[in-house]
């Protein structure tokens, strides 16, 4: 990775913008200096053949490779110095642009002056300097450079070699001139460098911000999102299409990965309008696609896949919020005058002088009462059934603790509850609610099955079905459901005992569902089996954990 690219990654995580033009000030703090290193090199060769190729090292052939020698070594160390990033920046370009003059025009006079046109080296020098430095610091560093080249110049005549000022002044002030707007113009021309490179890096901080954050909206999405090449293959897959195929390989067919889906997909680029049909992944999940055409020529496809499970749990779940609003206010209403009734029968009951059968009357209307009473608790909790705190547990864990709660609910001992693990299995579940079903079958399975001696009557058996989903088994040996009413034990208020309340597999089943889980009935030749099948784990969403 590039300097730049790092900076802008520092900037992409919180780091000011200065840090990312400091780091490409660097950049080209370094880039000139290579450039003066192969000058001070070229330079080296020169020296070392004076006389080979002039003008250079013409006049002071020693001269020119002390200075060569010296400029290379000081850009050589400098090279260095730019890399380790040592001190402040703007005084490490001060001072090499300082040594850049000094050295030119050192090695100009030894090669003859300003005719041998090693003056036009101090232009891209000057040049350079703009782009590292504010416009003071570049006009000050080209004054030098005029005050260098007109001593260069009045050199003979200082060192009385010669006895006359030079008349080829003009030459030095219009070179000066040459050096005073090369310097502001290549100034104003680095501002604006400046000002376009930070609006372009703004700009590109901005794409990263935004690709970013859709590629986070994207994983995250509940729904699998694919984008589907011309060619069939899968170019976008987000970690929940990933788990509904079951993709591994980058870049899949879509053909391999999902027939199904392909041939709806084939079907459909003609007509996106067209109806859309359910299919199965090899995963096991039932998905319903959604198509959608990119680009004007449709060179791509957006494929949305809904799970059907989460849609229905979804449906299930806003028509219950309701059902429960209404049921938890009628049973409210009822409880009150309930409450009173059931206290003026027993009131009744207490008088002294009450004969018999006005007695056996308010016996009854209190047994009626307190009837009436669980069934208003059921709604209640029927209605709680929306509120659900979903924890992921091992579910064996679970049931080793809450057996003897539960043997103690229903008023047999633990013995009587026979717990068989044949797989340990960590499910996602509101544990109250697991509890209230459990505790409702096993209560069932007592209703109809023979008194406890010292065997057990119910077993609890924890699995996996062949779809490789979590199970919990609740079986006994009783009377067992008749054929002509099992499909009607889940349906509220149907009962076939004269004190039952009809509601408890219907609010077992109710809040299974509300669990993304499913309660049916498996008949079995001898007594009664009903089986708990737990969602998948990955369907345990952050909204159901926390809803």
């Amino acid at each position: 990775m590039s300097s730049a690219d790092h900076a802008l990654d520092l900037a992409a995580d919180g780091v000011e913008t200065p840090l990312l033009v400091r780091e490409q000030n660097w950049l080209l703090l370094s880039y000139f200096n290579t450039y003066r290193l192969a000058l001070a090199l070229l330079a080296c060769i020169a020296g070392f053949w004076a006389g080979s190729l002039a003008p250079f090292a013409s006049t002071n052939p020693r001269l020119f490779l002390i200075v060569a020698v010296c400029y290379a070594g000081v850009y050589l160390a400098a090279i260095d110095t730019t890399r380790r990033r040592l001190g402040a920046f703007e005084t490490q370009a001060a001072v090499l642009a300082f040594c850049d003059v000094v050295a030119l025009i050192l090695l100009m006079h030894a090669s003859g002056g300003l005719g041998s046109g090693t003056g036009v080296l101090l232009l891209v020098s000057i040049a350079g300097t703009s782009f590292l430095l504010n416009r003071r610091m570049t006009i000050f560093f080209a004054a030098l450079a005029t005050i260098g080249i007109l001593l260069e110049r009045a050199w003979p005549y200082l060192t009385g070699a010669q006895s006359g000022l030079p008349v080829s002044y003009s030459q030095v002030g219009l070179f000066g001139l040459v050096l005073f707007a090369t310097a502001s113009l290549a100034h104003l021309v680095a501002d604006r460098l400046r000002h376009t490179e930070a609006l372009a890096q703004r700009q590109e901080l901005d794409i990263r911000h935004l690709a970013r954050l859709n590629d986070q909206i994207v994983q995250h999405l509940q729904s699998g999102v694919l984008v589907v090449a011309p060619t069939g293959h899968i170019r976008l897959a987000n970690k929940t299409a990933q788990t509904y195929l079951g993709l591994t390989a980058p870049q899949p067919l879509l053909q391999n990965a999902a027939p199904a889906l392909f041939a709806q997909w084939s079907a459909q680029r003609g007509d996106m309008a067209k109806g859309r049909q359910l299919f199965v992944s090899a995963t096991g999940y039932t998905l319903l696609p959604r198509f959608k055409a990119l680009g004007a020529e449709g060179t791509a496809t957006l494929i949305f896949l809904e799970d059907t499970a989460i849609l229905k749990q979804q449906a299930q779940q806003l028509k219950m919020a309701g059902l429960a609003r209404l049921t938890a206010g009628i049973a409210h209403e009822i409880r009150n005058p309930l409450g009173a009734i059931t206290h003026a029968a027993q009131l009744l009951m207490e008088t002294p002088d009450l004969g018999p059968e006005p007695r056996n009357l308010a016996a009854i209307i209190d047994d009626q009462g307190r009837r009436m009473n669980t069934i208003v608790e059921n709604v209640l909790q029927l209605g709680r059934r929306d509120r659900i705190n979903a924890t992921v547990f091992g579910l064996h864990d679970w049931l080793v603790k809450t057996r003897p709660a539960i043997a103690t609910a229903l008023n047999i001992p633990a013995q009587a509850l026979n717990l068989v693990i044949e797989r340990p299995q960590t499910v996602c579940f509101d544990t109250d609610h697991l509890f209230q079903i459990v505790n409702n079958l096993c209560h069932n399975s007592l209703k109809h099955s023979p008194p406890y001696h010292d065997a057990p009557i119910v077993k609890l058996l924890v699995g996996i079905d062949g779809e490789g989903l979590s199970t919990l088994d609740v079986i006994d040996w009783g009377e067992g459901i008749k054929e002509a009413i099992a499909d009607r034990i889940f349906d509220p208020f149907f009962t076939t005992t004269a004190r039952g309340t009809g509601l408890g597999l219907y609010i077992a089943r109710e809040l299974a569902e509300a669990n993304g889980a499913r309660l049916e009935h498996r008949p079995t030749p001898t007594g009664c089996q009903f089986r708990l099948t737990f969602g998948r784990l990955n369907d345990c969403t952050e909204a159901s954990l926390t809803s």
